[in-house]
């Protein structure tokens, strides 16, 4: 397949229509993020948006077509997939047996999300923090800290000054240290996804909701739609308690590289499900 320049990538969006669990396809063909490759630019019959930073594909078209399966065949983990069209997961599910785990991911709909509602939440700033919109010094703060609590927030964004410029985001500070962060994880024309953590010293104190709520607030004001897609529970009750609406389920396809590396990942994702991250 061959890589599809920015101007072309409009002609491969109907090879993705049917995936409707969030907007990386929309940040990925507007070419915010991410390059696509493709059997042809001018009528496709197959397409890849990937996503390298993330370490992700999103696949669309025939998995039937010869380079959907050479595309699949040449995956080396780790690698996750997403799949538009049908047909997909049972092509990778073949190529590679024994070396993919699917994990189910939580998608949900905005529709029923309440200005007055969020407003309230946003006002709940415990005793001790401070909340701010992020602003460059901010972004960078970020950008500079080598942990799990800020790895995601700017992944998607060559630079901290990319991110002020395109996206946004809102955080609370207890002295100068920022503590719980939501943030723009991409952004396209119709809407963005959403980044958000706590350090765990500072959870259970619903810091994590008033930043939410700030971002869902902001974003609707700019006409954007704030997409919430949860990988665990925790993320899918802050969902719920925000006034999000349930879409169901979807398959995140990772590829571990062995079946060894496969079945380790599994009691990973056991282990995390019981302690409850």
């Amino acid at each position: 397949m061959k890589e599809v320049s920015v101007p072309q990538r409009a002609r491969l969006a109907t090879l993705f229509e049917g995936y409707k669990w969030n907007y990386l396809p929309d940040a990925i063909l507007e070419g915010t993020m991410g390059r696509v490759l493709a059997d042809d630019d001018a009528k496709p019959k197959v397409a890849i948006l990937e996503a390298p930073r993330l370490k992700l594909s999103i696949a669309g078209g025939d998995p039937q077509h010869t380079l959907a399966q050479a595309y699949v065949d040449g995956l080396r983990g780790p690698w996750a997939m997403v799949f538009a069209s049908p047909g997909w997961e049972e092509l990778a599910a073949r190529r590679h047996a024994g070396k993919l785990v699917t994990v189910l991911r939580n998608a949900f709909t905005s529709e029923r999300l309440d200005g007055s509602r969020l407003c309230e939440f946003g006002s709940r700033v415990p005793e001790g923090y401070r909340l701010k919109r992020i602003d460059l010094g901010l972004a960078r703060k970020l950008a500079r800290e080598r942990s799990e609590f800020a790895a995601d927030h700017l992944l998607a964004f060559a630079s901290p000054e990319e991110f002020v410029e395109r996206g946004f985001g809102f955080c609370l500070l207890a002295g100068d240290q920022i503590v719980s962060a939501a943030t723009t994880f991409a952004i396209c024309r119709r809407g963005i996804e959403i980044q958000i953590s706590t350090r765990e010293k500072h959870q259970h104190k619903g810091l994590a909701t008033v930043v939410a709520a700030h971002l869902l607030r902001h974003s609707l004001q700019q006409g954007l739609d704030p997409n919430w897609d949860a990988a665990n529970q925790a993320s899918v009750c802050l969902a719920q308690k925000l006034g999000y609406t349930p879409q169901g389920t979807y398959p995140l396809v990772f590829f571990a590289g062995s079946r060894l590396m496969a079945a380790i990942t599994r009691v990973g994702l056991k282990i995390k499900e019981r302690v409850g991250k």
